[in-house]
């Protein structure tokens, strides 16, 4: 069922309420229910997008390096999915390293995963050489509120309620007792045996900080909320040229054909062997001809020889010649947080957020290594070359295409001087309060968060169902 705004609600028939209904709070719903458990749904937005909605999600930034967070994430049914990119890929294995869970924990969700995002779960991964893999993204089309909007309506398990803003949680410090939440103007009390906080990579910061001022003894003040948080750099790190049916052959044909972009990314010994962190790229496979206009030229001055060798060539369907798009990780550092803006309130008198965000050099650092080491193995072999950014070879800065993957915040772990939630994403030292999504990662890697997000919420599922029992 899916109710307009908060009525009367008999709260007894629902053992779990979720707050948020983008793919972690909706995904977890959906298991819940093949386990025959009830949960409740609190979205703060309304069924379809609104520029009043998304006045909420204001906030600012201590510089411009942020993009604008109300437009990098949604307020309304299905959350974010309303407006991601499509990209899945599980994390690399090595992502787990520093994680108090392990790869295996997460992948023996991945075939379920895969079905809820109709894709096909196939991610293969081949070396270049010790230094680079090519990888293999699947892309998903799925709109988690088109999906399963009838679903839920006819779901005797599932009850959703749109418009219905999380203001806190209100509990002894052992327990969450109720939630304060605020619906069309009038404030309501919400009880529930768990509660699940999925609002998001900064929503989940706010409510839990706002909750620590309005309940005192709520949470551990050595809790780091709003910590570590990180996202990832969406950056045009140059361009480049790139001969495909040389680059199948110094990989013994063991190159992946698929349709769509080449991905590369690294490798854990070349982030090991130079302290770096991940990086990944894409190159599109049809030929930009105004790109490879402005590369052969600039070859011509710098490199004549190749230059020219290229330009003869430039209508091999081999060759390709165009921009190098990267995701980097950044650095999950404690100086990165969010923080609450007492200055900036909402509709409903809840502070907004400030984003501070001094530490990045790593990120810029590991973009050029990526880019240098990548360059000579094109070189070496004759694949290709590549012209790096002036930015990234300086160490400047990024010139920044986005930063939409929230990621940290509530990350989990073992310590609760450096992490908000246990490996089983419960909130430490509370006995009934869990985050779900992409703020729970202990680390970004380079990989989009969303398969990782679902992941992570099924697994959710099968311990609440484990608590219940």
């Amino acid at each position: 069922m899916i109710l307009s705004e908060l009525k009367t609600i008999d709260y007894s028939k629902y053992p779990v309420v979720i707050f948020g209904s983008g793919p972690a709070g909706i995904s977890t719903a959906l298991e819940l229910e093949k386990n025959n458990i009830s949960s409740l749904i609190i979205e703060a937005g309304d069924q379809f997008y609104s520029d009043a909605s998304q006045e909420f999600y204001k906030g600012d930034s201590n510089n411009s390096f942020i993009s604008d967070i109300s437009e990098s994430r949604s307020r309304q049914f299905g959350g974010t999915s309303s407006l991601w990119g499509g990209w899945c890929k599980p994390l690399e294995k090595f992502a787990f390293n520093s994680w108090p869970i392990d790869h295996q924990d997460l992948k023996i969700y991945q075939d379920k995963t895969c079905k809820i995002l109709e894709i096909k779960n196939q991610f293969d991964q081949k070396p270049l050489n010790e230094k680079f893999n090519q990888n293999e993204f699947q892309y998903s089309t799925v709109r988690f509120a088109d999906k399963y909007e009838d679903h839920i309506k006819k779901s005797k398990k599932i009850l959703l309620v749109l418009n219905t803003q999380l203001s806190h949680f209100n509990g002894d410090g052992k327990k969450i007792d109720t939630a304060t939440c605020i619906s069309n103007g009038r404030e309501s009390i919400i009880s529930s045996k768990i509660f699940i906080l999925a609002c998001g990579g900064i929503e989940n910061s706010r409510i839990l900080l706002w909750s620590k001022i309005q309940n005192k003894t709520l949470f551990d003040h050595k809790l780091p909320i709003g910590k570590y948080w990180m996202t990832h750099s969406w950056v045009l790190g140059g361009a480049g040229i790139l001969d495909e049916s040389k680059l199948i052959k110094s990989m013994n044909n063991d190159y992946l054909k698929y349709d769509g972009a080449i991905h590369l990314s690294s490798s854990e010994k070349l982030i090991n062997d130079n302290n770096i962190l991940s990086s990944g790229l894409y190159m599109n496979k049809k030929e930009d001809m105004n790109i490879q206009k402005e590369i052969i030229k600039d070859l011509l001055c710098v490199a004549p020889d190749y230059g020219k060798k290229i330009a003869q060539t430039v209508f091999n369907k081999d060759l390709k010649c165009g921009n190098i798009f990267m995701h980097v990780e950044n650095e999950a550092n404690q100086n990165n947080m969010i923080e609450l803006n007492n200055q900036n309130r909402d509709r409903n008198n809840i502070p907004q957020v400030n984003i501070l965000y001094p530490e990045r050099k790593n990120a810029v650092i590991s973009a050029k290594v990526f880019l240098e080491q990548l360059a000579l193995f094109f070189k070496k072999n004759d694949i290709g070359r590549i012209a790096m950014n002036k930015k990234i070879y300086n160490l400047e800065d990024f010139d920044q295409l986005g930063n939409y993957h929230h990621m940290g915040g509530t990350r989990m772990g073992n310590s609760i001087l450096t992490s908000v939630v246990d490996k089983n994403l419960k909130v430490h030292d509370l006995n009934n309060l869990y985050t779900s999504g992409s703020s729970n990662f202990f680390t970004g890697c380079y990989s989009n968060p969303t398969f990782t997000i679902i992941q992570l919420s099924l697994r959710l599922a099968d311990n609440i169902k484990k608590v219940l029992s």
